[in-house]
């Protein structure tokens, strides 16, 4: 099972999520919208994915890498994913894509120091992100767990889920 600390990194960064072909050519991506919906589970956004989808559709098994350098954690899941193009998961990623969205909002409000090139970037971005509409959600059940950094950690830095 995942602790919070690495549930709530999913949701405080940007992942890197891989997949492969069933041949095994690697595909990696970087993933804006990843949250843990419990201690086994996590949704992930499609919005782009070409490639990926097609990966996910031929061969489910997956990792995902991320990294925080406040908290100086990083981590490894790998598991199995679902793809979901309407009912009660889909309606779940859009809940927690508003969610997230609505966080983004704030935070910029909020002032955050920015070039003059940051904004204008920002700008585009916000224009950019109005126009793109999410395909799937895509569940993942976690069933293993790998810190990247084993000797900075007190617990065990590797498990696999019950």
């Amino acid at each position: 099972m995942m602790s919070m600390e690495p549930m709530e990194m999913l949701d405080d960064n940007l992942v890197c999520l891989a997949t492969s072909t069933p041949e095994g050519k690697p595909n990696v991506v970087p993933v804006g919208l990843c949250q843990a919906i419990n201690e086994k589970q996590l949704i992930i956004i499609d919005v782009l994915f070409n490639k990926t989808r097609k990966n996910l559709e031929d061969n489910p098994l997956v990792a995902l890498s991320f990294t925080d350098h406040n908290r100086m954690a990083s981590y490894q899941l790998k598991g199995r994913a679902e793809i979901h193009t309407e009912g009660p998961i889909f309606e779940r990623m859009l809940q927690i894509r508003e969610q997230k969205e609505a966080r983004m909002r704030s935070h910029m409000q909020q002032g955050a120091a920015m070039t003059q090139e940051m904004k204008e970037k920002s700008e585009r971005m916000k224009k950019w992100r109005k126009s793109l509409r999410p395909k799937a959600a895509v569940l993942i059940t976690v069933e293993e767990i790998y810190s990247h950094m084993p000797k900075l950690d007190s617990k065990a830095s590797r498990g696999e889920i019950a």
